[in-house]
């Protein structure tokens, strides 16, 4: 299921802008929300979203991981006949052991049981989510899990300053009014075409400007391991590398996160390549046989 992530310039356009002035003035219709994370119910800024989509007139349900659980993707339990433990720990607030996946899976078959959430929205997290970091991040993961059950989501991730969210305020204004837009321009009923959801990342300092944007070519942060044998004789430590070099993609997320826009990315969920790729594959192994 796990994935390959695709720009939709068109269909993001016709979404962000609003052909008709008085359309913007509408009421968004109310929405029924399932909102999680991957760093656990409790979280700060994950509540803090909850208040204001509320304030903004959604039924906004939490159902997330019941303690952090980054950098998973979309890590999910499927050893059936084990147990998983959930429980309500206040109204509207369902806590999951286990990982984001799991957690939009348990809130959509049980807590939402028989009528399914208009839109996931998964977040923020703090630190972005851009490039291949899309793929490992438990952010993501979840808003993909939603789309696998066929319901619209959106990823949101704030951009660090060291140790620091200073936008994080910001982000969750700007969460609202993106699903606000969303509600208010749905087409026949749908908040996204199926299949699709957004993942998005707001900059340390904003240009005030939203851009569409592709999934990067480089990594912003990778890893290097350590021999730790402090620990243990076979033990590496893992250690951060940081890129040091723009990305190769100019209407990347990541080039245009670090220049100070709000990057919006569309995403299927799915890691099939494009057909080029698949003709050239198809090409060289039509002649085998089992």
């Amino acid at each position: 299921m796990f994935r390959r992530i695709l720009l939709i310039p068109a269909l993001l356009v016709s979404m962000l802008t609003l052909a008709n002035p008085v359309q913007a003035q509408t009421t968004p219709p109310s929405l029924r929300i399932l909102l999680t994370n991957d760093d656990g119910y409790a979280s700060t800024y994950t509540q803090a979203l909850r208040t204001a989509l509320i304030a903004a007139g959604h039924q906004v349900t939490i159902v997330a991981p019941a303690a952090d659980a980054s950098a998973v993707g979309t890590s999910i339990n499927i050893r059936f006949g084990t147990t998983l433990t959930a429980s309500q720990v206040s109204p509207g607030v369902w806590s999951v052991a286990g990982s984001p996946a799991d957690a939009v899976a348990f809130g959509v078959n049980t807590v939402f049981a028989g009528n399914p959430p208009d839109l996931v929205v998964s977040g923020p997290n703090p630190g972005e989510n851009v490039a291949s970091l899309a793929n490992h991040s438990g952010t993501v993961g979840a808003a993909v899990t939603a789309l696998a059950a066929g319901l619209p989501s959106i990823a949101l991730s704030v951009a660090r300053d060291g140790s620091a969210f200073p936008t994080m305020t910001q982000a969750t204004a700007f969460a609202v009014k993106l699903v606000n837009r969303l509600a208010v321009t749905q087409q026949n009923g749908r908040l996204l075409p199926p299949h699709t959801g957004l993942n998005v990342n707001y900059p340390i300092v904003t240009t005030g400007q939203v851009k569409t944007a592709s999934l990067g070519l480089s990594l912003p942060i990778s890893t290097a391991y350590a021999p730790a044998t402090d620990v243990c004789p076979t033990c590496f430590r893992i250690l951060p590398v940081f890129a040091t070099t723009p990305d190769p993609d100019n209407n990347s997320d990541r080039t245009l996160l670090t220049a100070g826009n709000v990057t919006i990315t569309a995403i299927d969920g799915s890691w099939e390549a494009g057909p080029v790729a698949t003709s050239l594959v198809r090409a060289r192994v039509h002649s085998l046989t089992p």
